[in-house]
C-alpha cells in the first residue's frame, strides 16, 4: 500500500485502534446513524509475512471456549451472559454462524465452593463418577471429585469469524476500516471549529482526525505511542501458548461429543480444553492450554514479537499433551502442535474499560477471557467512548477503572 502523508480532511467522532476482537466489537456497536466511526488495526499477516510484522493477535485460531456464564466471578459472568447473547444477536444480523453449541464442565476439587452464585443457577453439580457415566472416554478424578456442568449456553466459537462478522455489521453501518498499523497517538489541538480533536498516525502515513479515540490494543497498548507521556499502566503481557492434538478418523467419532473444559484444581495443572474442532488444514484437533501457569512474563515490543515467531518448550508441550491425555481416555492423536499467543493481565481480573482523559478511552485486559468477553466489552467501550452514561449497565464503575504505575499528568 503506497503511503499517504497527507492530513484527512475527515474528522471522525470516533477512531478506534486496534481490530481484534474487542475493536471490532466496539466498531459495530459505535457505529450508528450520524456518527462517523473508524476502525484501524492490522490484518491476520500471512505466514510468509510474519518475521516483518510487529503486530500480532491472539485471535489467529477456530476454536475458543464460549459460553453463558464465565463461572468463579460475578461480574464477569454479568458480562459473558451479555456477551453470549451479543453473539448470538451478530449470528442473525449477519448470516455468519460463530457458536457451537457443545455444553462446558468445570471439574476440580470442591468445584461448588469456586462458583459465583450467578453460574450455580446455570450449572448441574456432578461427581467425577457422574462425569465418567455421561462421557464415558472423560476421567476427571485424578484432579478433584466434583464438577459443574453446563449442558446449553456453552461450546466454542470462532475467533476469527466472531472478527470477520463484527467488521461485516460495522461495514454494513457505515464504520471505515483501515488495514493499518497505528504508530501514535496524540492531542491535536484546535481544529477548525476550534474544537480539541485526536490525532492518529499510522505506519502507512495516515494522518487521522477524531474527536475521540479507544484504544482497544490488548498486549500493544504500551508498546507503541498511543497514551500521554509518561503514562504507565498496571498492566502485564504474559507469553503463553496451546498445544493441538490431531483426531484420527477412529476417535473423531468416539470423543465427538467431548464438551469444553475448564479445571479448578492444584494450580501446576490448571486448564482449559476444547473438543474436535476442524481446522483449515482438513484436520480435526482438540486443544489443551494452560491457565496461569507455565507463562512467561513480557515487557517489550521485541519480547513480544519474538515469542510469537517462536515455539514453547517441549517440555511443556509434553506436559500439556500427556494432561490432555490423562482425562481423555483412549485417544490416539495422530500429530502434536502448538501454537503461541499472548494473555493480557490487569490486577482485578477484569477488564480495564475507562477514560484516561476527556478524549481518550480504552478497554484492554482480557485475563484469559478475551473471546468471551468480547462483544459485551466492545458495547460497553463503545457506549462509554460516546459518552453514554449507563455504559457498564448494573457492574460498579470502579470494578473497571484503569489502574496506573503512572498516571496520565490530567488526571
Amino acid at each position: 500500500m503506497a503511503a499517504d502523508h497527507s492530513w484527512t480532511s475527515m474528522v471522525y467522532d470516533i477512531c478506534i485502534v486496534g481490530a481484534g476482537l474487542w475493536g471490532s466489537s466496539a466498531a459495530r456497536h459505535a457505529s450508528l446513524p450520524g456518527r462517523k466511526v473508524c476502525l484501524i488495526g492490522p490484518s491476520e499477516p500471512l505466514e510468509k509475512d510474519r518475521p516483518s510484522r510487529d503486530i500480532f493477535a491472539s485471535h489467529y485460531d477456530v476454536a475458543r471456549t464460549v459460553r453463558k456464564c464465565q463461572g468463579s466471578n460475578h461480574f464477569r459472568s454479568l458480562m459473558t451472559m451479555r456477551a453470549f447473547k451479543g453473539l448470538q444477536d451478530l449470528e442473525g444480523t449477519t448470516g455468519i454462524q460463530l457458536n457451537a453449541a457443545a455444553g462446558h464442565i468445570f471439574y476440580g476439587k470442591d468445584i461448588e465452593s469456586k462458583m459465583a452464585p450467578i453460574a450455580k443457577e446455570e450449572g448441574v453439580l456432578l461427581t467425577a463418577e457422574d462425569v465418567h457415566q455421561r462421557y464415558p472416554f472423560l476421567d476427571t478424578s485424578r484432579y478433584g471429585d466434583t464438577a459443574m456442568l453446563f449442558p446449553i449456553n456453552g461450546g466454542h466459537a470462532n475467533p476469527r469469524m466472531i472478527v470477520h462478522a463484527e467488521q461485516k455489521a460495522a461495514t454494513l453501518q457505515g464504520c471505515d476500516i483501515f488495514d493499518d498499523v497505528v504508530e501514535s497517538v496524540g492531542e491535536s489541538g484546535s481544529h477548525t471549529h476550534g474544537e480539541p480533536v485526536m490525532r492518529v498516525l499510522t505506519k502507512n502515513g495516515r494522518h487521522l482526525l477524531a474527536k475521540k479515540v479507544l484504544l482497544c490494543t490488548g498486549a500493544f497498548t504500551q508498546l507503541k505511542d498511543l497514551l500521554p507521556p509518561s503514562t504507565e499502566l498496571d498492566f502485564g503481557i504474559d507469553g503463553t501458548f496451546t498445544v493441538r492434538l490431531e483426531v484420527g478418523e477412529d476417535d473423531l467419532e468416539k470423543i465427538s461429543s467431548m464438551p469444553t473444559m475448564t479445571s479448578f484444581t492444584d494450580p501446576e495443572w490448571n486448564c482449559y480444553m476444547l473438543p474436535p474442532i476442524k481446522y483449515p488444514d482438513g484436520k480435526y484437533y482438540v486443544k489443551i492450554g494452560p491457565l496461569n501457569q507455565d507463562q512467561r512474563r513480557l515487557t517489550s515490543l521485541k519480547e513480544v514479537k519474538d515469542w510469537f515467531l517462536s515455539k514453547p518448550d517441549p517440555k511443556l508441550v509434553e506436559k500439556y499433551r500427556d494432561l490432555l491425555l490423562s482425562i481423555v481416555k483412549g485417544f490416539n492423536p495422530v500429530s502434536v502442535k502448538a501454537d503461541m499467543c499472548v494473555c493480557s493481565r490487569t490486577p482485578t481480573g477484569l477488564p480495564y474499560c475507562d477514560m484516561v482523559s476527556p478524549r481518550l478511552g480504552l478497554a484492554v485486559g482480557g485475563n484469559g477471557c478475551g473471546a468471551l468477553l468480547s462483544d459485551e466489552v466492545g458495547r460497553m467501550a463503545a457506549e462509554m467512548i460516546a459518552g453514554g452514561e449507563n455504559w457498564n449497565r448494573d457492574i460498579p464503575r470502579e470494578m473497571l477503572k484503569a489502574q496506573f504505575i503512572t498516571p496520565p499528568s490530567n488526571l
